[in-house]
């Protein structure tokens, strides 16, 4: 008996080929945890005023319904009645009223302050301890989320839209076409994302407008030149010359038929550049150039490593890894979708 024949071999002896079957046990965990870990940074990104907050989600105040968390979500927090804060508000209510506040799971918003808490260890109450302010850490690593996620999000995917019809337009029309789009690619690549970035947040004082088109003029080449690569070995395909014969556009070409094809390739080169955004976002805060000063995982960080010879390891130690694990996670999954294309 060969050894191929003893590897596939039923374990019973039965003679029936045994085979294991991809998504069982281990194997499952591993491929869904960089999907899991990405999925939950996005949806603490999102949502963090309604994950963290010194507001209620919902108040019913004289009888009227306000939803403080949500307006925060969208806009501004309306002011607390009676001239009170929500929180003193809630303090005061009495539990035989017919007024009441749900607050949200993590009780505590960013730039909320406890005297009493300074540099407070982490402990039960506040997992996270507290920094110099007596602000809430856990608080602060779930906005610094929504800080990283508000910048990269909307970066990557404007750069993906861009990045991959220009790609996929240069791969399939060539020509005239495909030099323009590779001249603009090669003048692009001259330019490093950091210093861009310090040059568009001096310029323009950290505006997060700014420093998302700079982030979208950075992020485009990697998706064009993926996807043009891609298009090069899909235009000779039978399918493509059969659509070309019957006189169907080059676009629905794209769109229809090819495009569908490039998918793993497109998510693998997203994950790559949100790792890119985050960093790139954690760095300009850590400088303190960044768009948004109170609520960034890079702020935090410089702050906490000012204050680490006083032993308050906690202040950088979270953010440093809520940073570290992100950003492990888009390249994990960037690994996992690169094997799915390959296995494909």
């Amino acid at each position: 008996m060969s050894e191929a024949d003893v590897d596939g071999a039923d374990p019973g002896g039965a003679g029936v080929a045994f085979e294991k079957k991809p998504g069982q046990g281990k194997g499952a965990l591993c491929r869904w945890l960089p999907w899991m870990f990405v999925g939950l940074m996005l949806t603490v990104g999102l949502f963090a005023p309604l994950i963290a907050n010194d507001v209620p989600l919902v108040a019913r105040v004289d009888g009227v319904y306000s939803f403080p968390a949500f307006a925060d979500l969208v806009g501004d927090v309306p002011p607390g009645p009676h001239d009170l804060s929500w929180k003193q508000w809630k303090s005061r209510l009495s539990s035989q009223g017919e007024d009441w506040a749900w607050m949200p799971i993590r009780p505590y918003g960013p730039l909320e302050t406890d005297g009493a808490l300074f540099y407070g260890k982490p402990s039960w109450a506040h997992p996270f301890g507290n920094d110099d302010t007596g602000r809430d850490v856990l608080a602060r690593v779930v906005h610094g989320a929504a800080t990283a996620v508000s910048l990269g999000l909307p970066s990557v995917l404007i750069a993906a839209l861009i990045g991959t019809l220009l790609g996929a337009w240069a791969g399939l029309a060539r020509g005239i076409v495909d030099v323009v789009v590779q001249r603009f690619i090669e003048l692009f690549l001259c330019f490093p994302t950091l210093l861009f970035l310090l040059f568009a947040s001096a310029f323009f004082g950290g505006s997060w407008l700014a420093l998302t088109v700079v982030m979208v003029l950075r992020f485009w080449i990697s998706f064009a030149r993926i996807v043009r690569g891609e298009m090069l070995s899909l235009r000779e395909r039978d399918f493509v010359l059969v659509a070309r014969g019957l006189g169907v556009s080059t676009w629905r070409i794209i769109v229809r038929h090819l495009l569908p094809q490039t998918m793993s390739a497109i998510g693998v080169t997203a994950a790559f550049c949100m790792a890119a955004a985050i960093v790139a976002e954690s760095t300009l805060s850590f400088l303190g150039v960044g768009p948004n000063a109170q609520s960034s995982w890079g702020t935090m960080l410089r702050q906490g490593s000012e204050q680490a010879t006083i032993g308050a390891w906690h202040l950088w130690f979270f953010p440093a890894a809520a940073i570290i694990a992100v950003v492990l996670s888009c390249h994990m999954l960037a690994d996992r979708l690169r094997v799915d294309q390959a296995v494909e």
